[in-house]
């Protein structure tokens, strides 16, 4: 079960500013390297150490690839990417690569990741949300 909270927003999309209510998922926790490789080795035939050799190792080898401009795909899971993006500049020869700048890694989730979201019940949390 899933939680979420009600927090109130301001719209403005008509000109005039209307309050309203949306509901607002609230993380239940957080699953940490430990849990995730005993939750794995329990899966397969890797041991714990296994499973933290090859995450460590999934990340170097993404981290190699994102740099040299590629998407990583990994199977029903998805895609990450890196996104860039410079300011405006009134010609193309402005526009430097010292200019570009990579902002975030995107991730992308595929189709067997996404279809886990008409599965999630959700349940009213009254305690106090953080805000965004």
């Amino acid at each position: 079960m899933s939680y979420y909270v009600v927090r109130q927003k301001i719209d403005k999309s008509e000109g005039k500013e209307k309050v309203r209510y949306h509901g607002v998922p609230v993380a239940s926790g957080q699953v940490g390297m430990d849990e995730l490789a005993k939750d794995i080795c329990g899966r397969c035939s890797l041991t714990e150490a296994d499973v933290y050799a090859a995450v460590i190792a999934l990340s170097d080898v993404m981290q190699a690839y994102l740099m040299k401009g590629n998407t990583v795909y990994l199977k029903d899971i998805g895609s990450f990417s890196v996104s860039a993006g410079s300011e405006g500049y009134e010609t193309p020869d402005e526009c430097t690569p010292s200019k570009v700048k990579a902002q975030r890694v995107c991730f992308k989730a595929d189709k067997e990741m996404r279809g886990i979201l008409g599965k999630i019940s959700y349940s009213r949390s009254f305690r106090e949300a953080t805000k965004k």
